[in-house]
C-alpha cells in the first residue's frame, strides 16, 4: 500500500469516526452489527473519548432517568428515561432495563457523571448491592458499602482529573459524627476523611440537609450546613481539603422566614442553592446561581416562585438553554410528586405520581464501569 492510498484511508476513517461519534449510544449499537470493524471502531477507547466530548455539550444528549416506586396507572415499578431536547422528549420516552441484581422499587438512582450513576438502595441489609450502572449501555457492577449506613448517607460521583479516576463520597449527615468516606474506584476500597470542618452542623429537622445528592462542581463535592448561620461546605476531590462557599447576607435569613426546604445542586455548571420558605403566611421558592465559582459576589437570584399552596418543596434538576429550570415539586398534603417547569408551569410527559419519583440527568455516554475498577 503506497503513501497516498493509506493516507486516503485514515482520512475516510477520521470522517466516519467525525459522524459516528456525534450519534446516540442506541444507534451506535445498531451500527456495531455494520461490520467487524465498525464494532472495533465504536469501542475503541479514543472514539468513546471523542463521543463523550461531544455528547457534554449536546443538548440532545441530556437525558432524565425516572425511577417511579409506584403508579395505580401503571403497576410496572421500573427506570424510564426521555430525551431533555423540547423537540425529541416525547417520541424518546422509553423504559430502561435496569441491572439484573437490582430491584427499582427498594432501588433509588442517586446521583450521576459522565453518564455513570449510582443506585442506592433504601435498605441496610448487608446483602443488598452499591450499583454503579450506565443506562445507556446496560452494563453495572457492583461497589463495596462503606462503613456507614446506606439510608444515612448522601452520595457524590466525579470524576478526579489529577488521578485520572472517579471517586464517590459518601456523607453521613444526619448522625452526631459528620462521617465522611471516599471510594476511588482503582483502589476499590471505601476511606475515612478526617478534619470535619470546626463548627460546622447539619439543619436541625432536615433528612440528608435537604439533598438529593452532592453536586459536583469545579472539582469539589458541596453539601449545605451551619455555623452558625446557613454555608456550603466544599470537599476537593483531588487534595481532599474542606472549603466553605460563602453566601450573600439575606440568602437564608430564617429569622425573617420559616424554611420548608433547603439544600445545593448544580445546573449548567453552576453551583446553585435552592430553598421553599413561608413569610407572612406566603409559600415562596427561590433559586440563586453563582455564577464565578467561589466569588461571593456573583451570587444572582435566577428565580423567585410566589406559591402558596401547590407544593411543599421543589429540587432544581435541569437548567434549558432558555433559562427554563425544570423542577421535581413535592406536593403539599401528599406523597407524590410532580415535575414542572419554572414558567410553563406542569410538566406534561410524567404525570402526577401518586407515590414517589426519584429522578436525576445523566449524559449518554459509552463510558463502561466495569473498566474503570
Amino acid at each position: 500500500m503506497d503513501v497516498d492510498q493509506a493516507t486516503g484511508i485514515r482520512f475516510k476513517v477520521d470522517i466516519m469516526m467525525e459522524i459516528l461519534s456525534r450519534l446516540p449510544v442506541r444507534s451506535l449499537f445498531r451500527f456495531k452489527c455494520v461490520s467487524k470493524f465498525w464494532e472495533a471502531l465504536i469501542a475503541d477507547p479514543y472514539f468513546k473519548m471523542k463521543h463523550h466530548l461531544h455528547a457534554k455539550n449536546d443538548q440532545n444528549s441530556q437525558k432524565i432517568l425516572i425511577c417511579q416506586l409506584w403508579s395505580v396507572k401503571d403497576r410496572g415499578l421500573g427506570f424510564r428515561s426521555s430525551s431533555l431536547s423540547p423537540v425529541q422528549m416525547v417520541e424518546d420516552e422509553q423504559k430502561v432495563d435496569c441491572p439484573s441484581n437490582c430491584i427499582p422499587m427498594k432501588c433509588k438512582p442517586y446521583c450521576g457523571y459522565d453518564g455513570l450513576v449510582l443506585l442506592v438502595y433504601l435498605s441496610d441489609r448487608p446483602n443488598l448491592p452499591l450499583l454503579l450502572w450506565n443506562p445507556s449501555t446496560r452494563e453495572s457492577i457492583e461497589l463495596p458499602h462503606p462503613e456507614s449506613p446506606l439510608t444515612d448517607c448522601v452520595w457524590g460521583l466525579g470524576y478526579d482529573s489529577t488521578s485520572g479516576d472517579y471517586k464517590i463520597l459518601a456523607v453521613n449527615l444526619n448522625g452526631s459524627g459528620r462521617r465522611v468516606e471516599i471510594l476511588s474506584l482503582k483502589s476499590g476500597s471505601w476511606r475515612r476523611i478526617g478534619n470535619y470542618p470546626t463548627g460546622v452542623h447539619c439543619y436541625p429537622g432536615f433528612k440528608d440537609c435537604g439533598m438529593d445528592y452532592l453536586p459536583f462542581v469545579h472539582g469539589a463535592f458541596h453539601w449545605s450546613g451551619m455555623s452558625p448561620y446557613y454555608t456550603i461546605v466544599s470537599f476537593n476531590i483531588s487534595n481532599e481539603v474542606y472549603g466553605e462557599i460563602p453566601l450573600l447576607e439575606g440568602m437564608c435569613n430564617r429569622s425573617e422566614k420559616r424554611i420548608t426546604d433547603h439544600g445545593v445542586s448544580v445546573l449548567g455548571g453552576m453551583l446553585c442553592l435552592y430553598s421553599t420558605y413561608v413569610h407572612h403566611h406566603k409559600r415562596t421558592f427561590e433559586l440563586w446561581v453563582m455564577k464565578d465559582y467561589g466569588v461571593k459576589e456573583s451570587w444572582t437570584k435566577l428565580i423567585a416562585i410566589p406559591n402558596p399552596n401547590l407544593f411543599n418543596s421543589a429540587r432544581p434538576k435541569h437548567l434549558f438553554a432558555d433559562g427554563e429550570v425544570l423542577l421535581r415539586c413535592q406536593h403539599t398534603g401528599s406523597g407524590g410528586t410532580v415535575f414542572r417547569t419554572t414558567f410553563r408551569g406542569p410538566f406534561g410527559l410524567w404525570p402526577h405520581c401518586d407515590i414517589v419519583k426519584f429522578a436525576i440527568v445523566y449524559t449518554e455516554s459509552l463510558i463502561s464501569p466495569k473498566l474503570l475498577t
